[in-house]
C-alpha cells in the first residue's frame, strides 16, 4: 500500500475516534421554565367586552404564574410531574426559525379542518348575528368557510388590529412571558401582548438577535404546559380559532351579498364604473357628503335624498395609495351623474398625485388610509364648503376663504386615516394643502396627521362639532411639504 493511502486511512480512522459535537450527542438540558400570564380589561363597562376579545375571560383568573423545574430526571410543577416531551417541545418551538407572517399550515388550518368546522361555524353566526339588518347568509357562509383559497385571503385580517376595534367595548390587556433556562446557563425568552389568535406574534430573545415570530407552535407548546383554566390558555391553544376565522369570513360573505343586492338595484351603474375602477364597497342610504357628520349635515340643511355611496379603487397605477369615496344621487330609483363623475374625478385624482411629498409619505406608510371625497359633481362640495367656512370663521382663520373661492371648485378634499384617527385636508390646484380638522378622542388612537402631530398645530373647537372630539385648525402646508408658521 502506498504511503499516501496509509496516510489517508490513518486520518480517516482518527476522525472516527473524535467525539461528536456536544449539540448532537448532548442537547441542552432544560433546568427551569417560568411562565407568567395575565389578563385584564380596560373600558366598556361590565358585559361590554369585544365579541372576539376573550370568549373565556369569565372562566379564567386574572393571572397565572407557573414554574417548572428539573429534579433529577423528572420535571415538576407544584410537586406534579410534567411530561418531559412537553418540556422538550417548548424548547424546540422557541429554537425553530422565526416565521415572518402567519400561514394556514402553521395555524393548523387544513382543508379537512375547514370542512369539518364549516357547518358549526355557519350555524353559530346564523343564530347569534344579524348583518345589514337581516339574517346571516348561512349556506353561503358555510361554503365559503370550507374554501381554503378564500380563507387564506382573510387570514391576514385576523392579525390586523382594525379587525378587533370597537369604540364602546372593553379592551382586553393580555400578557404572556416565558423564560426557559438551560443547564449551560443559556436562556430562551418569549413574550406577547397580542389579542390575535394564538397570541401571535411572539417577541423572542436569547437567540443571536431579538426577533418577531408568527410561530403558532410556541403558543401550543406553552398552552400544553398550563393547567386547564390558566389565564390566556384557551387563546394560546387556539381553541376559538374557528369562530374568529368565521367572523372574518362572514364579513367577506356579507360584503359580497350586499354588493350583489346594491348592483341589482342600480341598473348598469356597476358595469359602467368597472371600466375604470374596482368597486370595493357600495351601499344605498340617505346620507350625503361622506366628509360631513350628522350635526353638520343638519346645520347646512343637506338634502336627505337617497344616495349611492361607493368606495372605488382605480385599476391602473400609479393611483395606488388612496380610494375614491363617492356619493352619487338617486332620483326616481335611478343613479344620476355617473358619466359626469367619470369625466370630472380624474382631475382631482391627478391633483392628489401631483403632491410629491404626500405621495412619498403615503408609500412609506401603507398602513394609513387615504380617501378622496367626491360628492355628486365635485370633490369639495357646497355643503362641505359651507361647514368649512363656518369652522374657519369660528377659529379666526376665515382669511383662507378667498383661496378656496379662487379655485372655482378645483379643490380636492382628502380624508386621511379613519374613525378616531381621521383628519381632513384640502389640496389646492397649486399643490399647497390645508389641514381643515382632525378627530381625536381621549382614549382611542391618535390622529393621522401625515408627518406631523397634534403639537404642531393650534387647534380650536369647530363651529358645529364642539363636543365631538373634532379639532379645527386651518393650517397651510406649502407645495414642498413645509408647515407655514406665524400667520
Amino acid at each position: 500500500m502506498s504511503r499516501y493511502c496509509k496516510t489517508v486511512l490513518f486520518f480517516l480512522g482518527a476522525l472516527a475516534l473524535l467525539p461528536c459535537p456536544a449539540s448532537a450527542q448532548n442537547p441542552r438540558v432544560i433546568r427551569r421554565i417560568e411562565i407568567t400570564s395575565t389578563w385584564s380589561e380596560m373600558g366598556g363597562g361590565p358585559g361590554r367586552a369585544h365579541k372576539e376579545s376573550s370568549p373565556s375571560a369569565t372562566d379564567q383568573p386574572g393571572s397565572t404564574h407557573l414554574v417548572i423545574h428539573r429534579q433529577g430526571e423528572v420535571y415538576l410543577r407544584d410537586d406534579h410531574a410534567v411530561d418531559a416531551s412537553l418540556v422538550a417541545a417548548l424548547a424546540k418551538a422557541l429554537s425553530a426559525p422565526a416565521k415572518p407572517e402567519p400561514s394556514l399550515d402553521d395555524l393548523g388550518v387544513t382543508p379537512a379542518w375547514l370542512k369539518a368546522n364549516a357547518s358549526a361555524v355557519a350555524k353559530h353566526f346564523a343564530e347569534t348575528r344579524v348583518t345589514n339588518n337581516g339574517p346571516v347568509h348561512e349556506r353561503m357562509l358555510e361554503s365559503t368557510f370550507a374554501d381554503p383559497v378564500t380563507v387564506n385571503k382573510v387570514v391576514p385580517s385576523l392579525f390586523d388590529k382594525r379587525h378587533y376595534s370597537c369604540a364602546d367595548c372593553g379592551r382586553p390587556i393580555l400578557l404572556v412571558k416565558v423564560a426557559v433556562n438551560f443547564e449551560d446557563f443559556t436562556t430562551l425568552e418569549a413574550s406577547s401582548s397580542s389579542r390575535f389568535p394564538f397570541m401571535l406574534p411572539w417577541r423572542l430573545a436569547g437567540t443571536a438577535t431579538d426577533t418577531t415570530a408568527f410561530n403558532a407552535d410556541i403558543s401550543r407548546a406553552i398552552a400544553a404546559l398550563m393547567p386547564e383554566k390558566s389565564t390566556n390558555r384557551a387563546r394560546l391553544a387556539g381553541e376559538n380559532l374557528a369562530t374568529e376565522l368565521g367572523g372574518a369570513v362572514m364579513m367577506v360573505v356579507e360584503h359580497q351579498a350586499q354588493m350583489l343586492d346594491v348592483e341589482g338595484k342600480t341598473g348598469g351603474t356597476f358595469h359602467t364604473l368597472r371600466s375604470r375602477y374596482t368597486i370595493e364597497f357600495a351601499t344605498i342610504d340617505n346620507y350625503g357628503d361622506p366628509a360631513l357628520r350628522a350635526p353638520e349635515s343638519k346645520a347646512v340643511d343637506e338634502s336627505q335624498e337617497p344616495n349611492l355611496h361607493l368606495q372605488l379603487q382605480v385599476a391602473d397605477p400609479p393611483h395606488n395609495f388612496f380610494d375614491d369615496e363617492v356619493s352619487l344621487r338617486i332620483v326616481n330609483g335611478n343613479v344620476v351623474g355617473v358619466d359626469d363623475f367619470l369625466q370630472s374625478v380624474p382631475d382631482f385624482e391627478k391633483l392628489v398625485l401631483s403632491v410629491s411629498w404626500l405621495n412619498q409619505y403615503a408609500q412609506q406608510h401603507p398602513d394609513v388610509r387615504y380617501r378622496l371625497d367626491f360628492v355628486h359633481t365635485t370633490s369639495f362640495g357646497d355643503a362641505a364648503k359651507s361647514v368649512f367656512a363656518a369652522d374657519m370663521q369660528a377659529i379666526g382663520r376665515d382669511k383662507v376663504m378667498p383661496a378656496v373661492d379662487a379655485a372655482k371648485g378645483g379643490v380636492a378634499l382628502l380624508m386621511v386615516g379613519s374613525g378616531a384617527e381621521e383628519s381632513d385636508w384640502l389640496i389646492f390646484p397649486d399643490q399647497h394643502m390645508l389641514l381643515w380638522r382632525y378627530f381625536q378622542t381621549p382614549l382611542y388612537g391618535k390622529p393621522s396627521l401625515v408627518k406631523w402631530g397634534p403639537a404642531n398645530f393650534e387647534a380650536k373647537p369647530c363651529a358645529k362639532l364642539q363636543n365631538n372630539f373634532v379639532h379645527c385648525v386651518g393650517a397651510e402646508i406649502t407645495p414642498d411639504g413645509k408647515l407655514k408658521h406665524g400667520e
